[in-house]
Protein backbone atom coordinates (compact mmCIF):
# COMPACT_ATOMS: atom_id res chain seq x y z
CA UNK A 1 0.00 0.00 0.00
CA UNK A 2 1.37 3.52 -1.08
CA UNK A 3 2.32 5.83 1.79
CA UNK A 4 0.41 9.19 1.75
CA UNK A 5 2.68 11.89 0.87
CA UNK A 6 0.81 14.59 2.56
CA UNK A 7 0.68 13.04 5.57
CA UNK A 8 2.72 14.42 7.92
CA UNK A 9 1.12 12.98 11.51
CA UNK A 10 4.05 10.49 11.73
CA UNK A 11 6.76 13.04 11.37
CA UNK A 12 8.86 14.79 13.94
CA UNK A 13 10.07 18.55 12.87
CA UNK A 14 12.64 21.36 14.71
CA UNK A 15 12.32 24.40 13.90
CA UNK A 16 14.84 26.97 14.78
CA UNK A 17 13.90 30.72 15.28
CA UNK A 18 10.03 29.20 15.64
CA UNK A 19 8.86 31.56 18.14
CA UNK A 20 8.24 34.46 15.78
CA UNK A 21 8.05 35.23 12.32
CA UNK A 22 8.75 33.15 9.44
CA UNK A 23 9.79 30.61 11.63
CA UNK A 24 6.99 30.59 13.95
CA UNK A 25 5.16 30.70 10.28
CA UNK A 26 6.79 27.67 9.34
CA UNK A 27 6.02 25.67 12.35
CA UNK A 28 2.33 25.80 12.45
CA UNK A 29 2.53 24.93 9.13
CA UNK A 30 3.83 21.85 9.89
CA UNK A 31 2.03 21.27 13.16
CA UNK A 32 -1.79 21.77 10.98
CA UNK A 33 -0.29 19.47 8.76
CA UNK A 34 0.12 16.56 11.20
CA UNK A 35 3.40 16.48 12.64
CA UNK A 36 5.03 16.87 15.95
CA UNK A 37 6.63 19.77 15.81
CA UNK A 38 9.43 21.41 18.75
CA UNK A 39 10.43 24.97 18.31
CA UNK A 40 13.64 26.52 19.15
CA UNK A 41 14.80 30.05 20.18
CA UNK A 42 16.82 32.17 22.41
CA UNK A 43 14.04 34.04 24.05
CA UNK A 44 12.29 31.57 26.60
CA UNK A 45 9.66 33.88 27.10
CA UNK A 46 8.28 34.09 23.60
CA UNK A 47 9.31 30.91 22.60
CA UNK A 48 6.91 29.33 25.21
CA UNK A 49 3.92 32.03 24.28
CA UNK A 50 4.80 30.66 20.42
CA UNK A 51 4.56 26.82 21.12
CA UNK A 52 1.02 27.31 23.33
CA UNK A 53 -0.35 29.04 20.24
CA UNK A 54 1.22 26.24 17.84
CA UNK A 55 0.37 23.58 19.81
CA UNK A 56 4.34 23.45 19.55
CA UNK A 57 7.24 21.88 22.04
CA UNK A 58 9.50 24.68 22.96
CA UNK A 59 13.57 23.88 23.42
CA UNK A 60 15.63 27.41 24.56
CA UNK A 61 18.70 26.99 22.87
CA UNK A 62 21.20 29.38 20.82
CA UNK A 63 21.91 28.06 17.14
CA UNK A 64 25.23 29.79 17.48
CA UNK A 65 26.25 27.46 19.91
CA UNK A 66 27.35 24.21 19.27
CA UNK A 67 26.97 22.50 22.71
CA UNK A 68 23.53 24.25 22.71
CA UNK A 69 22.44 23.38 19.62
CA UNK A 70 23.72 19.40 20.29
CA UNK A 71 21.43 19.73 23.72
CA UNK A 72 18.28 20.86 21.40
CA UNK A 73 18.36 17.84 19.30
CA UNK A 74 18.99 15.50 22.03
CA UNK A 75 16.17 16.56 23.70
CA UNK A 76 14.52 16.24 20.93
CA UNK A 77 15.59 13.08 19.92
CA UNK A 78 14.74 12.45 23.66
CA UNK A 79 11.54 13.41 24.15
CA UNK A 80 10.21 12.48 19.96
CA UNK A 81 11.79 9.57 19.75
CA UNK A 82 12.88 10.71 16.17
CA UNK A 83 13.66 13.63 14.16
CA UNK A 84 12.46 13.95 10.70
CA UNK A 85 12.16 17.44 9.39
CA UNK A 86 14.90 20.86 10.36
CA UNK A 87 13.65 23.93 9.34
CA UNK A 88 16.46 26.68 10.14
CA UNK A 89 14.18 29.68 10.28
CA UNK A 90 16.75 31.45 12.84
CA UNK A 91 18.44 34.91 11.52
CA UNK A 92 19.64 38.27 12.40
CA UNK A 93 19.86 41.65 10.14
CA UNK A 94 22.15 43.89 11.49
CA UNK A 95 22.28 47.31 8.74
CA UNK A 96 24.66 49.42 8.02
CA UNK A 97 27.25 50.82 5.34
CA UNK A 98 29.57 48.34 3.73
CA UNK A 99 32.63 51.06 4.77
CA UNK A 100 32.29 51.31 7.80
CA UNK A 101 30.46 48.36 9.12
CA UNK A 102 31.66 46.92 12.38
CA UNK A 103 33.53 43.86 12.26
CA UNK A 104 31.86 42.36 15.66
CA UNK A 105 28.41 43.10 14.12
CA UNK A 106 29.57 41.01 10.41
CA UNK A 107 30.87 37.96 13.32
CA UNK A 108 27.43 38.26 14.69
CA UNK A 109 25.09 38.05 11.48
CA UNK A 110 27.26 35.47 10.52
CA UNK A 111 27.34 32.99 13.87
CA UNK A 112 23.46 33.03 13.57
CA UNK A 113 22.74 32.83 9.43
CA UNK A 114 25.44 30.69 8.29
CA UNK A 115 27.30 29.03 11.30
CA UNK A 116 23.97 28.54 13.21
CA UNK A 117 22.36 27.11 10.28
CA UNK A 118 25.10 24.68 9.75
CA UNK A 119 25.24 23.27 13.50
CA UNK A 120 22.02 22.81 13.16
CA UNK A 121 22.28 20.88 9.58
CA UNK A 122 25.15 18.84 11.51
CA UNK A 123 23.52 18.14 14.35
CA UNK A 124 19.96 16.82 12.63
CA UNK A 125 22.26 15.35 9.81
CA UNK A 126 23.73 12.75 12.24
CA UNK A 127 20.33 11.60 13.34
CA UNK A 128 19.07 11.43 9.93
CA UNK A 129 22.00 9.48 8.27
CA UNK A 130 21.13 6.80 11.03
CA UNK A 131 17.43 6.95 10.30
CA UNK A 132 18.09 6.76 6.30
CA UNK A 133 15.41 10.06 5.76
CA UNK A 134 15.68 13.35 6.71
CA UNK A 135 14.16 16.72 5.17
CA UNK A 136 16.02 20.16 5.60
CA UNK A 137 14.89 23.12 4.02
CA UNK A 138 17.35 26.21 5.43
CA UNK A 139 15.95 29.67 4.95
CA UNK A 140 17.78 31.81 2.61
CA UNK A 141 16.10 35.32 1.10
CA UNK A 142 16.27 37.57 -2.03
CA UNK A 143 19.81 38.70 -0.88
CA UNK A 144 21.46 35.40 -1.75
CA UNK A 145 20.92 36.09 -5.18
CA UNK A 146 20.84 40.07 -5.78
CA UNK A 147 22.01 42.74 -3.93
CA UNK A 148 20.45 45.56 -1.61
CA UNK A 149 22.63 48.61 0.16
CA UNK A 150 23.65 48.44 3.68
CA UNK A 151 23.11 44.83 4.37
CA UNK A 152 26.46 43.19 3.14
CA UNK A 153 26.89 41.00 6.60
CA UNK A 154 23.18 39.64 5.82
CA UNK A 155 23.19 39.01 1.78
CA UNK A 156 26.77 37.22 2.25
CA UNK A 157 25.62 35.62 5.16
CA UNK A 158 22.35 34.36 3.23
CA UNK A 159 24.47 33.74 0.03
CA UNK A 160 26.81 31.38 2.05
CA UNK A 161 22.85 29.32 3.44
CA UNK A 162 22.17 28.72 -0.47
CA UNK A 163 25.41 27.41 -1.55
CA UNK A 164 25.74 25.44 2.07
CA UNK A 165 22.00 24.14 1.09
CA UNK A 166 23.28 22.78 -2.75
CA UNK A 167 26.92 21.31 -1.22
CA UNK A 168 24.87 19.08 1.72
CA UNK A 169 22.10 18.43 -0.82
CA UNK A 170 24.65 16.89 -2.88
CA UNK A 171 27.10 15.47 -0.20
CA UNK A 172 24.06 14.09 2.07
CA UNK A 173 21.75 12.58 -0.88
CA UNK A 174 23.38 8.94 -0.53
CA UNK A 175 21.95 8.88 3.07
CA UNK A 176 18.08 9.72 2.65
CA UNK A 177 18.49 13.21 3.56
CA UNK A 178 16.82 16.15 1.30
CA UNK A 179 18.13 19.66 1.89
CA UNK A 180 16.18 22.21 0.18
CA UNK A 181 15.85 26.32 0.89
CA UNK A 182 13.19 28.89 0.83
CA UNK A 183 14.21 32.25 -0.87
CA UNK A 184 11.50 34.67 0.75
CA UNK A 185 10.83 38.25 -0.87
CA UNK A 186 9.65 40.79 1.42
CA UNK A 187 7.56 39.92 3.99
CA UNK A 188 6.02 41.51 7.21
CA UNK A 189 7.74 40.04 10.44
CA UNK A 190 8.59 41.78 13.28
CA UNK A 191 12.29 41.81 11.98
CA UNK A 192 11.60 44.11 9.17
CA UNK A 193 8.64 45.71 10.70
CA UNK A 194 10.69 49.00 11.25
CA UNK A 195 10.95 49.46 7.78
CA UNK A 196 7.19 49.32 6.71
CA UNK A 197 6.94 52.03 8.75
CA UNK A 198 8.49 54.42 5.95
CA UNK A 199 5.69 55.05 3.03
CA UNK A 200 8.46 55.59 0.38
CA UNK A 201 10.11 52.34 1.35
CA UNK A 202 6.72 50.23 1.33
CA UNK A 203 5.82 52.06 -2.16
CA UNK A 204 9.11 51.25 -3.46
CA UNK A 205 9.69 47.48 -2.75
CA UNK A 206 5.68 47.05 -3.86
CA UNK A 207 6.49 48.42 -7.12
CA UNK A 208 9.05 45.72 -7.95
CA UNK A 209 6.83 43.00 -6.67
CA UNK A 210 4.57 41.80 -9.78
CA UNK A 211 1.66 40.56 -7.13
CA UNK A 212 1.49 44.16 -5.86
CA UNK A 213 1.91 43.19 -2.27
CA UNK A 214 4.63 42.16 0.48
CA UNK A 215 4.25 38.83 1.75
CA UNK A 216 2.61 37.81 5.13
CA UNK A 217 4.18 35.20 7.29
CA UNK A 218 1.09 32.45 6.45
CA UNK A 219 2.83 32.90 2.38
CA UNK A 220 5.48 30.42 3.57
CA UNK A 221 3.52 27.47 4.62
CA UNK A 222 3.11 25.89 1.83
CA UNK A 223 6.47 25.77 0.65
CA UNK A 224 7.59 24.63 3.75
CA UNK A 225 5.13 21.54 3.73
CA UNK A 226 5.73 20.74 0.69
CA UNK A 227 9.22 20.64 1.14
CA UNK A 228 8.86 18.34 4.52
CA UNK A 229 6.71 16.01 2.69
CA UNK A 230 6.96 13.19 0.03
CA UNK A 231 5.80 15.11 -1.94
CA UNK A 232 9.25 16.43 -2.72
CA UNK A 233 11.16 13.55 -2.39
CA UNK A 234 13.09 13.38 -5.68
CA UNK A 235 13.97 17.10 -5.08
CA UNK A 236 17.03 18.00 -3.16
CA UNK A 237 19.38 21.43 -3.05
CA UNK A 238 16.59 23.55 -4.80
CA UNK A 239 15.59 26.82 -3.45
CA UNK A 240 12.10 27.86 -3.94
CA UNK A 241 11.47 31.74 -4.45
CA UNK A 242 8.50 32.63 -2.73
CA UNK A 243 8.81 36.30 -3.27
CA UNK A 244 5.47 37.19 -5.30
CA UNK A 245 7.61 37.02 -8.92
CA UNK A 246 9.83 39.78 -7.41
CA UNK A 247 12.73 38.47 -9.14
CA UNK A 248 11.00 36.86 -12.10
CA UNK A 249 9.94 40.75 -12.74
Amino acid sequence: MAYNKTELSSRVALVTGGGTGLGKAAAEGLRAAGARVFIMGRREDVLHRAAEDIGAEPVVGDVSDRASVESVVARVLEKGGRLDILVNAAGINLRGESLDYPEDQWDQVHAVNTRGTFLCCQAAGRIMRSAGYGKIINIASLASEIGFPRIVAYASSKGGVRQLTKALAVEWAPFGIRVNGIEPGWFRTELTEPLFHDAEWVKKITSRIPMGYAGKPEDLQGAVVFLASGMSDYITGELIRVDGGALAA
